[in-house]
């Protein structure tokens, strides 16, 4: 049996944490499909879900069947994967799949740790922080689907739950694994189910990890499975076999690039403007919104095809600056699109496109930028399960498909990776 299951609430949050176990020497896989059955070969599972997104009542459906399998799988730890930047509405979907995941697993609560220091996501008096500016004051709090306008995680969660919500606060992590376990056990003993705990710092993390590391259940970012195995390890409870997967071979002159951005993150936006050697294809949304998804995506396979031919990687591109979103987003309403729905109609066009690159055009690198475009884009393709083979950046992994590995591909989330990503690849 996997020691260590995830479930994870976007596709490329899973491809982080799936990454971050991998770089620890823990043998991992991604698993797409729920109905998929990873076997024995794996001593962590991570499942990529979509309950980020999903509408609160199909968000706890989903959660029940997936933290009902994770019960049957693992034998160390569960964790609830979401964001580390806590992409969530007031009403959810973290904290009503906590409580779902609390049901199904028997637990009083857990810990809520979405701080990812490594990558400038840190929690302080339980407010959180990206690259230092407060959530609610970062691109973040522009988000077309998950708009994070309160950087007071403790606030926010207890919004989505009728459970209480408390903090392990920074001095007493600095403390360290002793002192994080004791106020955690006066926390949980008070009724109190859903603890944030502030982290600013990788040693932070590894005060958390050493506290929390006999538990069946935790939540928060990829964090603190970049510190558990190690302590597994030590334990004697896992054993670890860095270097054992196996590696890309390297992408050849021939073999044919394609990238597909549907992210309105900054950092996404910085990536596509350095992406050098690629031909940028913009979504036309005003086109999408009079003419539909299927004759968009036929014009836009069209002009990759043209740009594959002439030996530049096709980019195409859906995001778009918060200025622009509101100006879509004002005429999509008067078509009587919300937000919600044209960002549907987008994961269709991107999931349509990806699944005629790789049928009709030959692709077999594949990247992709943005969690509910790389859901859309997996599930087009019916991709089931997926190894990791490299790590472009921290986080972000190269992939590869199962069990035929005919497909290579990056799922990144809109705020992962250096600037250079697009660049760095097409050719790892």
């Amino acid at each position: 049996m996997p020691g260590f299951v995830t479930i994870a609430d976007d596709f490329t949050g899973a491809a982080d944490q799936a990454c971050m176990l991998a770089r620890a020497g823990v043998r991992s896989v991604l698993v797409l499909d729920e109905a998929f059955a990873p076997g024995d070969d794996w001593d962590a599972v991570t499942f990529a879900s979509r309950l980020r997104s999903l509408p609160v009542q199909q968000a706890r459906r989903c959660a029940e069947r997936l933290f009902s399998r994770a019960d049957d799988l693992a034998s160390l730890m569960v964790q609830c994967k979401f964001c580390s930047t806590f992409d969530s509405t007031p009403e959810g979907n973290i904290g009503p799949c906590l409580d779902v995941a609390c049901a199904v697993l028997s637990q009083v609560g857990c810990i809520v740790v979405p701080a990812l220091p490594v990558n400038g996501r840190t929690t302080y008096m339980g407010n959180h922080f990206v690259l230092g500016v407060p959530l609610s004051q970062s691109p973040m709090a522009t988000h077309p689907l998950n708009p994070m306008t309160d950087s007071n995680l403790v606030r926010w969660l207890g919004r989505q739950t009728q459970r209480r919500t408390g903090l392990v606060p920074y001095d007493t992590v600095e403390q360290g694994p002793t002192a994080i376990r004791g106020m955690l056990e006066d926390l949980w003993g008070s009724d109190v189910a859903y603890v944030v705990i502030d982290c600013l710092s990788q040693s932070h993390v590894h005060h958390i990890a050493r506290a929390v590391a006999d538990l069946s259940f935790i939540s928060g970012s990829s964090a603190l499975a970049m510190e558990l195995p190690g302590i597994w390890s030590e334990e004697g409870v896992l054993a670890l076999q860095p270097g054992k997967r196996r590696e890309p071979a390297g992408g050849s002159a021939t073999e044919r690039v394609a990238a597909l951005s549907g992210s309105c993150a900054a950092q996404t936006l910085r990536q596509i403007e350095k992406a050098r050697g690629y031909t940028a294809l913009g979504v036309d949304v005003r086109a999408l919104l009079e003419h539909g998804v299927p004759r968009v995506a036929e014009d836009l396979a069209a002009r990759m095809e043209a740009s594959l031919q002439s030996g530049g990687p096709p980019l195409v591109v859906a995001g778009r600056s918060a200025q622009e979103r509101e100006q879509i987003t004002a005429e999509a309403q008067k078509a009587g699109l919300s937000p919600r729905d044209l960002g549907l109609q987008i994961e269709d066009l991107m999931g349509r496109l990806a699944k005629m690159a790789v049928e009709d055009m030959g692709v077999t690198r594949l990247l992709v930028a943005g969690g509910e475009t790389s859901g859309a884009v997996c599930q087009a393709l019916g991709l089931r399960a997926v190894e990791i083979v490299a790590e472009i950046d921290p986080g972000v992994p190269l992939c590869r498909s199962l069990p035929d590995g005919n497909l290579t591909l990056a799922l990144k989330g809109g705020n992962f990776g250096a600037d250079d990503f697009f660049r760095v690849g097409s050719r790892l």
